[in-house]
């Protein structure tokens, strides 16, 4: 009885920590890793041991944009066990990254983590947070290529909330400026996001082109919401650069 007291006020408590392979993994790839768990002076039982991947995301209440934690994919490591007073545990993990993971590019984007939920009874605190980046897997990189190879800067990649993703429950765009002297000078900016495919297990890309006002028409086009175009390519997921550049700039002009 003593011993269970001693537990419920938080002495002696077991502690979980995860420690990643690398703390960069690829879009696509696997994220390996070992969770370290290490009892107490007291025996404890663990109910569940889950890895999430989380990321901030931007949610929209009132007008107001707010900056939460959203959960987008998980792992149970392993189930029920007892820690035993003083035990040691190494449990290895290998979690797949889906292709549609937030993205660690840009001067703006958002923070990934990787939070480690352990229900172990009656302890203090069994959670623990580790930063992640995730780097563009070949897709992306061709697209981000095509996108620089025809004069344009990306400025920021912000990841929102949204139903257009059911994978992840969140979409990130990837805003772009034409550079000094880029024939693209007429858009203000423009916008790609990856998207699961209308038609089989690829990706499509969904490219925003939004254009500059430069004259009467153009401001109302701008003021009305109609100064911007919507193109969604189908993608395989084995295409060069050289051949997303081509669609790109048609769909760009």
């Amino acid at each position: 009885m003593f011993d269970k007291l001693m537990a419920a006020v938080g002495i002696g408590s077991a502690r979980v920590d995860t420690l990643l392979e690398s703390d960069t993994a690829e879009a696509g790839g696997v994220l390996k890793g070992e969770v370290h768990i290490q009892g107490g002076e007291v025996s404890q039982d663990l109910d569940a041991l889950v890895l999430d991947l989380a990321s901030e995301a931007i949610k929209e209440v009132d007008d107001k944009k707010l900056r939460i934690g959203h959960p987008w994919a998980s792992v149970e490591v392993c189930g029920a066990m007892t820690i035993g007073a003083g035990e040691e545990r190494r449990i290895p993990f290998e979690l797949p990254l889906p292709l549609l993971s937030p993205l660690s590019v840009g001067r703006q984007h958002p923070k990934t983590w990787v939070a480690t939920r352990a229900d172990i009874a009656m302890a203090l605190d069994p959670r623990d947070k580790d930063p992640l980046r995730i780097l563009p897997g070949p897709v992306h990189r061709a697209a981000f290529e095509a996108m620089e190879a025809l004069g344009f800067v990306m400025t920021g990649a912000p990841l929102e909330l949204s139903r257009k993703n059911p994978a992840t429950g969140c979409l990130q765009e990837f805003e772009f400026k034409p550079a000094p002297g880029s024939r693209f000078g007429h858009l203000d900016e423009a916008e790609i996001a990856f998207l699961p495919a209308a038609r089989g297990n690829g990706l499509d890309l969904l490219v925003q082109r939004d254009t500059r006002a430069t004259g009467l028409g153009s401001l109302l086009s701008e003021m009305a919401g109609t100064d911007e175009r919507f193109s969604r390519l189908s993608l395989s997921g084995r295409e060069s650069v050289d051949e997303l550049r081509g669609q790109m700039e048609s769909v760009l002009r």
